[in-house]
């Protein structure tokens, strides 16, 4: 399976390698975004891929020090842009404190409620944590995609459903809710279940390339996906395509949701 880092051209094979090349781009990313809690330094290629290096404090202010490296999070900066009313955050056990996802609303209507929930891990989390929710968003949302399907167009996709269990082309489902709501119903539960940013993205494709992450030479797979009332970016490792993904198919990706705040 694809991990964050391969969907976008990112070789995992061999974690020194991969550390030390990680390193190397930490120590080149010139914009930084400051918090109460560490700054990300960010580095950008020129396709869209972006890694959010978390720095740790200074304990002085001495701005020449080298800053420790405590975590990472991979993104893409694609074109996607989805209006949202954030209705809380997410914590899990195992992030720190520039880790951390964000549930909302897509698409809110005057009563703050939407079309849809969703859950999505936030690349500057930790430069938003002091707002006030739920406050009303708009987020640039990429899929990092777990599993692929493709289908030339609607018609085809319409006949690989099962006659009761069909779904509209352009459907969402905010699988990483789903699955902490019915953890919740389990009585023998030690703990609540935190929901995740997992998620089932189908819809239409109205963009698509092929693209190289410069520092690797490896491609990955670029889309801009119309589903149910939003257009969302979707990343794709190569590992993942079977069929030839064209303007007009209908896919259906199963992603790990990351955005950043646009507004």
């Amino acid at each position: 399976m694809a991990s964050n880092l391969s969907t976008i051209g990112f070789d995992d094979s061999q974690p020194e390698e991969l550390e030390k090349q990680l390193l190397a781009l930490a120590q080149s990313g010139t914009a930084r975004v400051a918090t109460p809690v560490g700054d990300y330094a960010i580095w950008r290629s020129r396709t869209g891929v972006e890694v959010w290096f978390h720095l740790a404090p200074l304990e002085s202010d001495d701005q020449s020090v080298e800053r420790e490296i405590v975590g990472l999070t991979p993104f893409f900066e694609g074109t996607s842009d989805v209006p949202l009313n954030v209705i809380s955050s997410v914590k899990r056990s195992e992030d720190s404190m520039m880790d951390g996802a964000f549930h909302a609303w897509v698409a809110p209507d005057e009563d703050g409620e939407g079309a849809y929930p969703v859950v999505f891990d936030a690349v500057d989390f930790a430069a938003l944590s002091h707002r006030t929710l739920p406050e009303r968003w708009r987020a640039r949302i990429c899929g990092f995609a777990r599993e692929l399907s493709v289908y030339a167009d609607e018609e085809a996709f319409n006949a690989s459903q099962i006659a009761d269990q069909r779904i509209s082309s352009r459907s969402f489902f905010p699988v990483g809710l789903f699955v902490a709501s019915a953890g919740e119903a389990e009585k023998d539960l030690k703990q609540k279940p935190t929901p995740s940013s997992n998620a089932l993205i189908v819809g239409e494709v109205v963009a698509v390339e092929k693209l190289v992450n410069e520092e690797t030479e490896n491609s990955f797979l670029w889309m801009s996906v119309k589903s149910s009332s939003a257009t969302y970016d979707v990343v794709v490792s190569p590992e993942l395509i079977e069929d030839d993904v064209e303007v007009g198919s209908i896919v259906s990706a199963g992603c790990w949701l990351f955005g950043r705040a646009l507004t």
